[in-house]
């Protein structure tokens, strides 16, 4: 240590810094942003009891509930969805696998995971995926789509603003009701890459 502080004349430790005379609840209040809109709240409420109705009661109201919770500290509504279901141990169990997140690469996570998100949705047919490999993620997910056409169901994409493709299966007579509950919720939904 010597030689540093020969080499560049000086200490090298920072002074404390001054004390504040805020408590921490303060500047917690001053780091989360105002409350959370009751419309969008609701908005947000309805859109994911509506995509969760195809699990099991408790684990869709369990699921409900942790989305919830992370909208009321302070995360987006996007955020809350996707972290809410897909973050940590206590996320979406595989069995009842309702939103599916796959990165621009994932084509083995889309192999295990489809027939979970098929079956989750009471569809009584496998899907086979045969990976060729000129095809991109998002021509995987748009002939995905189209083969749940045939049983009536559509994949939405959805607009998570990071990198990866999430997206979910709906009916196919409720995909505009989806897409507008989803945008009350501020969330990004379409049938349409994002």
């Amino acid at each position: 240590m010597g030689i540093l502080d020969r080499l560049f004349g000086g200490r090298f430790t920072m002074p404390p810094p001054e004390e504040t005379n805020l408590s921490a609840s303060a500047i917690m209040k001053e780091l989360r942003p105002g409350p959370p809109d009751p419309a969008q709240k609701k908005a947000l409420e309805t859109f994911a009891l509506a995509l969760l109705a195809v699990v099991p009661e408790k684990e869709g109201a369990r699921l409900v509930r942790r989305i919830m919770r992370r909208y009321a500290m302070g995360d987006d509504a996007c955020s809350a969805f996707t972290d809410g279901l897909l973050d940590g141990s206590k996320a979406q169990k595989l069995e009842h696998l309702v939103l599916m997140s796959l990165d621009w690469k994932g084509f083995d996570g889309f192999e295990y995971q489809v027939p979970y998100l098929v079956s989750a949705n009471q569809l009584k047919e496998p899907y086979v995926y045969v990976r060729n490999g000129a095809s991109s993620m998002p021509e995987v997910l748009d002939e995905f789509d189209r083969w749940l056409v045939r049983f009536g169901k559509r994949y939405l994409h959805l607009d998570s603003g990071g990198e990866n493709y999430d997206g979910f299966i709906v009916d196919a007579d409720r995909v505009e009701e989806t897409i507008e509950l989803a945008s009350r919720a501020g969330i990004k939904v379409s049938l349409e890459n994002f």
